[in-house]
């Protein structure tokens, strides 16, 4: 069946329409043809209903479009279907019962073809209307006027006139000179075509047509006034990107010989939108149409789409260097200097050039003006060939050498301090492109920065907001800042570098954020949207470090080991050893806070650690900050228990939450490798049961707790290595810590970069058979897990004291390794999981927490003086010493008597039949209830039912039969 093999009903038009999306431009265009062309203007109703379900529906456009239509169009209803078939319409389904005869054709055809002829006569007299109305406003109109939207644009009014508040006439003629329309442009950049109006095929020309060597054709005006100054050539207004074939073929129809050039629009917005480019599209399809050439505008910032974008932003010389470099390509000409406006015979236009018709007539409304008014007339000087704008640095900063329009040089504008574009960045993927900036601030320091190319999108406000911050000055003129974005998008490089937004290795080098360390092969750099102020910082000497901090850490466990886990951190690649962390706690005073900064010493001073107190999306950017690096995590008290769990497990599962731009498009996950060091005075647990919250055991997999107390008496310490006691030492250590820093993580970088090759050979085995060695032999493969950690962290202090950074003796940071991972198992409560004993406990804790309030006593379910049990979990039932089980009071009366010995309620048991919902509810939450009943039942804590199962059918007293859980008298007290 063809797409039209029968006539198409509105029913059928409707369910076709409902397979066809209608947010694609050029589509929506066609089937508005098809619809129209099927069923006149009965159709409408279908067009718009259809028009609502797209992204950008406006009713005003869908209104006016639809009036543009013609009936009868070469787009039928063919088309319609031919679309919906493509998105899964079968039309089969409504094919009529019973064929059409030929005589039904026919009068349907018929039909059709008055219906189109009406319509066309409709229409015909609704532009006749028109143009009435608008030669009307056009004579009452002003010649001479002010017009803040050509102001704004930075172009003249060429056959324009003016009405009242700043409003602007575009008049719309045809070949013969005919005004059949106009278009008004108000002050803030409204444009609007009074309803009836013809336009296509109608168009407003800038400039002699008969004696311009080129004839432009552009859509809107303010684009075809730019390319008029810039190139001298004539130019068409077309208005909108569906009139331009018209108007190309109105153009090649009247002058055969001409040479066009269709001067597109790049609607980049709306290709991101919909992956089509109607600007583009329409000039190219246009051009092939009528043996003509296109070009379009380069270079043009976010949010610019015309060459009077490009004029705006770069300049009117570079519109003109472009034009003349698209017409070189077609006319053969070697050099572009040859295409200046000086060296073709196109004129200036005049206020009546507009009237003149496409065959060098003047029309009737043109008759008796004269060219030249106040106002409006153009200077026909061209600039030069020497006359275009440059910028020029030197020692005094950077300058901007601009022209006027008649060419004459206007004085050097100052745009900034002396500033350097060295290299063009771009991402692994040939992405996320940039511009390496260099510049001295005032004091004379060496700044460096590898800026993103997004932040010029805009009015450029961020990026200069990070350069002043930096230190390079800046003009404050907005002619100024204009230019700095134009000067930096224009230095050419050839130099390219590879920028990353994570610091630490990538491939064979290590990047900082102010450096690399390693090379040979392409430059690798840190980018980011902000001149990032790099915590990597040095001071003193390393032997100034090793003496006076590292050597009074000997003999003491706890800082030891947090030393080795700053060495630790950039050797997670090489070892590959997951991301995780440590958290050393206890109580106030203990120490741990020196222990922290230094640890911190190793890389930066006072202001390296960081506090736990911050939003996710400020944790994934110092997360990345820190990859391959150690992260010190301040006071975990600090931070919301509620989120707390969750930020353990995205830091050890080295990657932050997945978030959407602006245009709904997936936006790239923060990345990182990371080991991270925390401490405060309460552990995880403690802190997120205060929002009522579980740990589990993957929060002890990644982020393992070492009580700080060493149990010497000296909180971290184990030994005081000659001072007084532990405080005295911690102050010694923390002020030397602030005077000597960093070093030591440099030159233990250079270390690794050096002997990569052989480190990721050796590094894994070695990491494992330590982990091995101080796993004990039935430990669970958690423990095993965490135990390569502290595996990596011991044999990374070794490696630094191989690389004579530390001035420890060989295996002084293993046996602390050792020392802090037996004080992790201690607390953890041994190799076993984590999760089976965070379970019991919590099942345990159910009991003895409510097993008095919460459980009804069985042998009184059915006594009226009982107490009553609020929020009821169940029954609790009595067992005599034997075992034997009290079911009623009677039962308790005839063993117990009046009163119950002592003797006897030591040595009776009770057992509990739990309500399932609170069973899976409340002694199972946050854990599967099934891991949680299978547990117990290994355990021998729950009587299962014949075949096994975790549930029982009990007949309960004052109930009846019920299914519960009936816990064995030893869960009250299982020792965990």
């Amino acid at each position: 069946m063809s797409d039209k093999a029968f006539p198409v009903s509105v029913d059928a038009a409707r369910a076709a329409l409902g397979f066809i999306p209608s947010d694609d431009r050029e589509v929506w265009w066609r089937i508005g043809m098809a619809l129209k062309s099927e069923f006149g203007e009965g159709g409408f109703d279908l067009f718009q209903n259809w028009s609502e379900r797209g992204a950008s529906f406006d009713a005003k456009a869908v209104k006016s479009t639809w009036n543009s239509f013609k009936p009868g169009g070469r787009v039928t209803i063919g088309t319609l279907i031919l679309e919906a078939k493509r998105g899964g319409f079968d039309p089969k389904e409504f094919a009529p019962a019973v064929p059409l005869s030929a005589a039904d054709k026919v009068r349907i055809r018929k039909e059709r073809e008055a219906r189109d002829d009406a319509a066309a006569k409709d229409l015909a007299k609704k532009h006749e209307a028109a143009a009435v109305e608008a030669g009307q406003a056009w004579a009452s109109a002003a010649e001479v006027g002010a017009s803040p939207y050509l102001t704004s644009k930075g172009v003249q009014a060429y056959g324009l006139r003016y009405l009242s508040g700043g409003v602007l006439l575009v008049p719309l003629r045809d070949g013969e000179g005919k005004l059949w329309n106009v278009q008004r442009i108000f002050a803030k950049g409204d444009k609007r075509f009074p309803a009836g109006g013809r336009v296509s095929g109608c168009f407003h020309v800038i400039g002699d047509i008969a004696e311009s060597a080129w004839v432009l054709i552009a859509e809107g005006y303010a684009t075809a006034a730019t390319l008029h100054a810039a190139t001298g050539y004539a130019v068409v207004v077309a208005f909108n990107e569906g009139n331009v074939r018209h108007v190309a073929a109105v153009m090649r129809q009247s002058r055969p010989d001409a040479r066009l050039m269709l001067c597109a629009d790049d609607d980049k917005e709306t290709e991101e939108r919909t992956g089509k480019n109607p600007g583009i599209i329409s000039a190219l399809e246009s051009a092939a149409a009528v043996g003509g050439y296109w070009c379009k505008p380069e270079g043009l910032l976010v949010g610019g789409s015309d060459f009077n974008d490009l004029a705006a932003t770069a300049g009117i010389e570079t519109v003109r260097m472009q034009l003349a470099a698209a017409i070189a390509k077609v006319d053969g000409i070697a050099s572009v200097d040859k295409l200046s406006p000086t060296n073709t015979a196109a004129t200036p236009a005049t206020p009546a050039d507009s009237a003149v018709n496409l065959r060098g007539k003047k029309s009737e409304a043109a008759k008796g003006k004269s060219p030249g008014k106040e106002g409006t007339a153009v200077s026909t000087k061209g600039p030069n060939q020497a006359s275009r704008p440059f910028f020029h640095v030197d020692e005094g900063g950077v300058w901007f050498h601009g022209f006027s329009q008649q060419g004459d040089p206007l004085p050097a504008q100052w745009i900034c301090s002396e500033l350097h574009i060295t290299a063009q960045s771009r991402d692994s993927a040939n992405g996320e492109w940039g511009y390496l900036l260099e510049f001295n601030d005032g004091d004379g320091n060496a700044k460096r920065w590898a800026m993103p190319a997004s932040l010029l999108a805009g009015d450029g406000t961020q990026y200069r907001s990070t350069l002043l911050g930096m230190g390079l000055r800046i003009g404050s003129g907005t002619a100024a800042k204009n230019h700095l974005s134009v000067y930096i998008q224009t230095q050419q490089t050839a130099v390219r570098v590879r920028c990353t937004d994570r610091i630490g290795w990538h491939d064979n080098v290590y990047v900082l954020p102010d450096r690399t360390i390693g090379g040979g092969g392409e430059t690798v750099m840190f980018q980011a949207a902000g001149g990032v102020i790099s915590q990597f910082k040095q001071r003193g000497t390393l032997a100034e470090w090793r003496n006076e901090v590292s050597r009074h850490c000997r003999g003491n466990s706890r800082m030891l080991f947090c030393v080795s886990a700053a060495f630790a951190a950039p050797l997670l690649h090489l070892a590959r050893v997951p991301s995780g962390g440590f958290h050393i706690w206890g109580d106030s005073s203990s120490g741990k806070s020196s222990a922290f900064k230094v640890a911190g010493s190793v890389f930066g001073g006072k202001d390296y650690p960081r506090n736990w107190r911050m939003t996710d999306n400020a944790l994934e950017t110092v997360a990345t900050q820190h990859s391959d690096a150690l992260l010190l995590l301040d006071e975990i008290a600090q931070v919301d228990p509620k989120v707390v769990g969750d930020t353990v497990y995205m830091l050890a599962n080295e990657s932050g939450k997945g978030r959407a731009t602006q245009t709904a498009t997936a936006r790239k996950v923060a990345t990182w490798r990371v080991l991270f060091l925390s401490d405060g005075e309460i552990s995880l647990a403690n802190h997120m049961e205060q929002a009522g919250k579980g740990t589990k055991a993957g929060h002890d997999v990644r982020m393992a707790h070492i009580a700080a107390d060493a149990g010497r008496g000296f909180g971290v310490y184990e030994t005081l290595n000659g001072f007084p006691s532990g405080a005295a030492l911690s102050d010694h250590l923390v002020s030397k810590a602030q005077q000597h820093y960093g070093t030591a993580g440099m030159a233990f970088i250079e270390y690794a970069v050096q002997h990569a090759e052989a480190l990721s050979d050796a590094l894994p085995s070695g990491v494992a058979e330590m982990a091995r060695e101080i796993c004990p032999s039935d430990s669970h493969g958690q423990v095993a897990r965490v135990a390569t950690r502290f595996a990596l962290v011991g044999m990374a202090g070794e490696l630094a004291t191989t690389a004579g950074i530390t001035g420890w003796a060989a295996g002084e940071a293993t046996d602390a390794a050792r020392a802090c991972f037996a004080a992790w198992l201690d607390g953890r409560g041994g190799a076993g999981n984590v999760e089976h004993v965070s379970i019991l406990r919590q099942v345990s804790g159910f009991f003895q927490a409510h097993g008095e309030a919460r459980f009804v006593w069985w042998h009184r379910a059915t006594d009226d003086h009982k107490p009553n049990t609020i929020n009821r979990a169940g029954f609790k039932r009595l067992l005599t010493r034997d075992g034997t089980a009290i079911n009623s009071n009677a039962d308790h009366h005839k063993v117990y008597g009046d009163r119950v010995h002592p003797v006897d309620a030591e040595e009776s048991q009770q057992e509990y039949f739990v309500l399932s919902e609170v069973f899976r509810e409340e002694i199972c939450k946050g854990f599967n209830p099934k891991t949680v009943t299978r547990l117990l039942i290994e355990r021998g804590l729950l009587m299962t039912d014949s075949d096994g199962g975790a549930t029982r059918r009990e007949r309960l007293p004052g109930i009846g039969a019920a299914r519960v859980y009936r816990f064995k008298p030893e869960i009250a007290g299982i020792d965990v």
